[in-house]
């Protein structure tokens, strides 16, 4: 028997949150569940209640949270139907949040699962073709809603049972944004606090998929864990030995984001007398290694080309205790220890 519940994909962006306003409009009772890892959400890594508290506020949404890590470590080492443009398997991974919705449907009471997907947004995963094999993958054949395209595919059970009315749901195509937008400021969402497009799923960029790409090649048999591809999404990345990495920040930004990841196996290090960025470390922590890392470390600081520098570096960020030399360094000394397509 069907129920006014349903389990509801939860990106944070402005598709997901219209098809659960979109619902909840008709007295449907949705559960919003946001998959998150450290390509999509690594914002909820370092803070979730920051994130839920955000888009409870904003939006009136209580999401709940699902580390999607140890799935999508598995889909990028070799998925079913393959990648985009660059390291991205998009069918396979919607695929995966889809069924792990379905295996929760019981335990939250849900009888029906809903996405924002939008026909022909997305040129891989949003195809009619694809969001057939999606659905059909999944084992939600009937009971995956799309409610901003839904007058664009068949009925689903849930409409034709008249759970869900049909004639309130929406028909948009294609990759344009002027329906939503409109459709949001109805909600009573300001115009402000509309996400905006940018972002999603970081194996999209090109940069951070050849990074990624190295890890994977880099620990093979192993698969990388959380931690290790943490260090993937941000900062210069300089390969120090077969099984070591040092990524270095660019900014302030960075070196908050860098200071957050305390994994075991995190080395942290800066130049001990002036301002500049922050590294981490992974990998050897060879005396060699270290003195590579400071190296670089210095080039990039405000200290660049002096010699008498030294390093501090220890597995607390803020309280680094143990110290080694600094050697100046050329540009191309670092160009060295970078990934070829990356220098």
């Amino acid at each position: 028997m069907l129920t006014r519940r349903c389990i509801a994909l939860y990106s944070g962006g402005l598709d997901s949150i219209l098809a659960i306003k979109i619902l909840q409009d008709q007295n449907i009772d949705v559960v919003p569940l946001n998959f998150y890892s450290p390509f999509f959400g690594s914002e909820i890594i370092r803070d979730p209640e920051s994130y839920k508290a955000h888009h409870l506020k904003t939006f009136g949404i209580a999401v709940e949270l699902l580390d999607y890590t140890p799935e999508i470590v598995q889909i990028v080492k070799k998925p079913k139907y393959g990648y985009g443009k660059h390291l991205n398997p998009c069918i396979d991974c919607k695929i995966g949040m889809l069924k792990k919705s379905k295996a929760l449907m019981e335990t939250l009471g849900a009888s029906f699962v809903v996405t924002g997907e939008v026909l022909g947004q997305r040129p891989m995963s949003q195809r009619r073709e694809p969001m057939n094999s999606i659905e059909r993958e999944s084992g939600l054949h009937d009971i995956l809603l799309r409610p901003l395209c839904a007058k664009q595919l068949p009925p689903t059970l849930p409409e034709r049972e008249g759970i869900v009315n049909r004639e309130l749901l929406g028909d948009i195509v294609g990759r344009g944004r002027k329906d939503q937008i409109t459709l949001a400021l109805s909600y009573g969402i300001a115009k402000d606090k509309i996400p905006s497009p940018a972002g999603g799923c970081l194996l999209t960029d090109e940069q951070i998929s050849l990074k990624v790409r190295n890890t994977y090649e880099r620990l093979d048999p192993k698969l990388p864990a959380e931690a290790d591809l943490m260090l993937d999404i941000a900062g210069r990345q300089f390969v120090l030995d077969a099984r070591t990495i040092l990524v270095v920040s660019r900014d302030e930004d960075e070196n908050r984001l860098l200071s957050s990841l305390v994994y075991a196996g995190n080395i942290f290090l800066k130049i001990a007398d002036v301002s500049g960025p922050l590294a981490v470390v992974r990998g050897d922590f060879s005396p060699d290694n270290l003195r590579k890392a400071a190296a670089i470390c210095l080039r990039y600081g405000k200290a660049r080309g002096l010699q008498g520098h030294k390093a501090l570096f220890g597995p607390d960020p803020f309280n680094m205790t143990e110290s080694i030399d600094s050697p100046a360094v050329s540009d191309e000394y670092c160009k060295t220890f970078q990934i070829d397509t990356l220098k």
